[in-house]
Protein backbone atom coordinates (compact mmCIF):
# COMPACT_ATOMS: atom_id res chain seq x y z
CA UNK A 1 0.00 0.00 0.00
CA UNK A 2 1.25 3.01 -1.11
CA UNK A 3 1.22 5.72 1.77
CA UNK A 4 1.59 8.78 0.22
CA UNK A 5 2.67 9.86 -3.53
CA UNK A 6 6.11 11.57 -3.73
CA UNK A 7 7.28 13.72 -6.36
CA UNK A 8 7.60 11.58 -9.89
CA UNK A 9 5.77 8.93 -8.71
CA UNK A 10 2.96 7.78 -11.61
CA UNK A 11 0.03 6.94 -8.82
CA UNK A 12 -1.22 3.46 -9.16
CA UNK A 13 -0.53 1.16 -11.75
CA UNK A 14 -3.51 0.88 -13.40
CA UNK A 15 -4.22 4.59 -13.11
CA UNK A 16 -1.16 5.38 -15.15
CA UNK A 17 -1.39 2.47 -17.68
CA UNK A 18 -5.21 4.20 -18.95
CA UNK A 19 -3.88 7.11 -19.17
CA UNK A 20 -1.08 6.43 -21.08
CA UNK A 21 -3.44 3.88 -22.80
CA UNK A 22 -5.72 6.65 -23.97
CA UNK A 23 -2.32 9.26 -24.79
CA UNK A 24 -1.35 6.32 -27.63
CA UNK A 25 -4.60 6.42 -28.81
CA UNK A 26 -5.06 9.44 -29.02
CA UNK A 27 -2.34 10.16 -30.83
CA UNK A 28 -2.59 7.28 -33.36
CA UNK A 29 -4.20 7.38 -36.95
CA UNK A 30 -5.25 3.81 -37.05
CA UNK A 31 -6.73 1.24 -34.58
CA UNK A 32 -4.33 -0.06 -32.32
CA UNK A 33 -4.16 -3.27 -31.00
CA UNK A 34 -3.92 -4.25 -27.25
CA UNK A 35 -0.49 -6.65 -27.83
CA UNK A 36 1.23 -3.24 -29.52
CA UNK A 37 -0.49 -0.98 -26.98
CA UNK A 38 1.35 -3.28 -24.29
CA UNK A 39 4.48 -3.55 -26.12
CA UNK A 40 4.85 -0.08 -26.24
CA UNK A 41 4.02 0.73 -22.68
CA UNK A 42 6.70 -2.14 -21.72
CA UNK A 43 3.24 -3.42 -20.03
CA UNK A 44 1.77 -7.40 -19.65
CA UNK A 45 -0.98 -7.03 -22.40
CA UNK A 46 -3.70 -9.01 -19.71
CA UNK A 47 -3.36 -6.10 -17.77
CA UNK A 48 -3.46 -3.52 -20.85
CA UNK A 49 -6.54 -5.25 -22.21
CA UNK A 50 -8.59 -5.24 -18.75
CA UNK A 51 -8.16 -1.42 -18.92
CA UNK A 52 -8.95 -0.77 -22.66
CA UNK A 53 -12.27 -3.03 -21.43
CA UNK A 54 -13.13 -0.61 -18.62
CA UNK A 55 -12.92 1.78 -20.79
CA UNK A 56 -15.10 0.49 -23.16
CA UNK A 57 -17.25 -0.28 -21.03
CA UNK A 58 -17.47 3.42 -19.81
CA UNK A 59 -17.78 4.84 -23.41
CA UNK A 60 -14.37 6.35 -23.70
CA UNK A 61 -12.53 3.55 -25.88
CA UNK A 62 -14.15 1.43 -28.92
CA UNK A 63 -13.35 -1.93 -29.13
CA UNK A 64 -13.67 -3.83 -32.82
CA UNK A 65 -12.89 -7.38 -33.02
CA UNK A 66 -11.31 -9.00 -36.18
CA UNK A 67 -7.79 -9.63 -37.92
CA UNK A 68 -8.10 -5.39 -38.37
CA UNK A 69 -10.00 -4.97 -35.68
CA UNK A 70 -8.32 -3.32 -32.32
CA UNK A 71 -8.99 0.14 -30.18
CA UNK A 72 -9.59 3.77 -31.12
CA UNK A 73 -10.92 6.69 -29.09
CA UNK A 74 -15.02 7.26 -28.69
CA UNK A 75 -14.72 10.44 -27.66
CA UNK A 76 -12.29 13.42 -28.72
CA UNK A 77 -9.32 13.52 -26.31
CA UNK A 78 -10.69 17.49 -25.05
CA UNK A 79 -13.71 15.59 -24.10
CA UNK A 80 -12.12 13.20 -22.06
CA UNK A 81 -10.75 13.95 -18.12
CA UNK A 82 -8.66 12.71 -15.96
CA UNK A 83 -11.29 12.55 -13.66
CA UNK A 84 -13.71 10.53 -16.06
CA UNK A 85 -10.73 8.18 -16.44
CA UNK A 86 -10.46 7.87 -12.51
CA UNK A 87 -13.94 7.31 -11.75
CA UNK A 88 -14.13 4.78 -14.74
CA UNK A 89 -11.32 2.34 -13.36
CA UNK A 90 -11.21 3.26 -10.10
CA UNK A 91 -12.17 0.62 -7.66
CA UNK A 92 -14.95 2.01 -5.34
CA UNK A 93 -14.59 -0.74 -2.81
CA UNK A 94 -14.81 1.22 0.64
CA UNK A 95 -15.77 0.13 3.95
CA UNK A 96 -18.21 2.05 5.51
CA UNK A 97 -18.18 3.36 8.95
CA UNK A 98 -20.69 1.39 11.04
CA UNK A 99 -19.07 -1.97 10.05
CA UNK A 100 -16.37 -1.82 11.85
CA UNK A 101 -15.94 -2.17 15.76
CA UNK A 102 -16.62 1.27 17.07
CA UNK A 103 -13.99 3.38 18.55
CA UNK A 104 -15.00 6.91 18.59
CA UNK A 105 -13.46 8.03 15.27
CA UNK A 106 -14.92 6.01 12.79
CA UNK A 107 -17.51 8.58 11.29
CA UNK A 108 -14.89 11.31 11.14
CA UNK A 109 -12.34 8.97 9.31
CA UNK A 110 -15.08 8.51 7.00
CA UNK A 111 -15.96 12.50 6.37
CA UNK A 112 -12.05 13.16 6.15
CA UNK A 113 -11.44 11.01 3.45
CA UNK A 114 -14.79 11.55 1.58
CA UNK A 115 -13.42 15.35 1.97
CA UNK A 116 -10.00 14.78 0.67
CA UNK A 117 -11.53 12.32 -2.11
CA UNK A 118 -14.00 15.06 -3.73
CA UNK A 119 -10.82 17.28 -3.25
CA UNK A 120 -8.74 14.92 -5.50
CA UNK A 121 -11.12 14.30 -7.81
CA UNK A 122 -12.23 17.89 -8.72
CA UNK A 123 -8.60 18.76 -9.10
CA UNK A 124 -8.18 15.61 -11.65
CA UNK A 125 -11.29 17.16 -13.37
CA UNK A 126 -9.15 20.30 -14.62
CA UNK A 127 -7.28 18.02 -16.89
CA UNK A 128 -7.89 16.39 -20.15
CA UNK A 129 -6.19 13.65 -22.28
CA UNK A 130 -5.94 16.42 -24.89
CA UNK A 131 -3.47 18.21 -22.23
CA UNK A 132 -1.80 15.00 -21.54
CA UNK A 133 -0.89 14.70 -25.86
CA UNK A 134 -0.30 17.99 -25.96
CA UNK A 135 2.61 17.49 -23.32
CA UNK A 136 4.06 14.44 -25.21
CA UNK A 137 4.01 16.58 -28.47
CA UNK A 138 5.73 19.70 -26.87
CA UNK A 139 8.26 17.05 -25.61
CA UNK A 140 8.86 15.81 -28.73
CA UNK A 141 9.41 19.20 -30.58
CA UNK A 142 12.14 20.11 -27.59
Amino acid sequence: MQLMIQSGDLGPKWFHVALRTLVLLASSNTMLKSHQIAEKMGEDPTFVRKILSKLSKSGYVTAQGGRYGGYQLSKSPGEITVKDVYQALGDSEATPFYTVPSTGVEYFIAQMISHAETRFQEELKQFTIQQLLDQKDARRKS
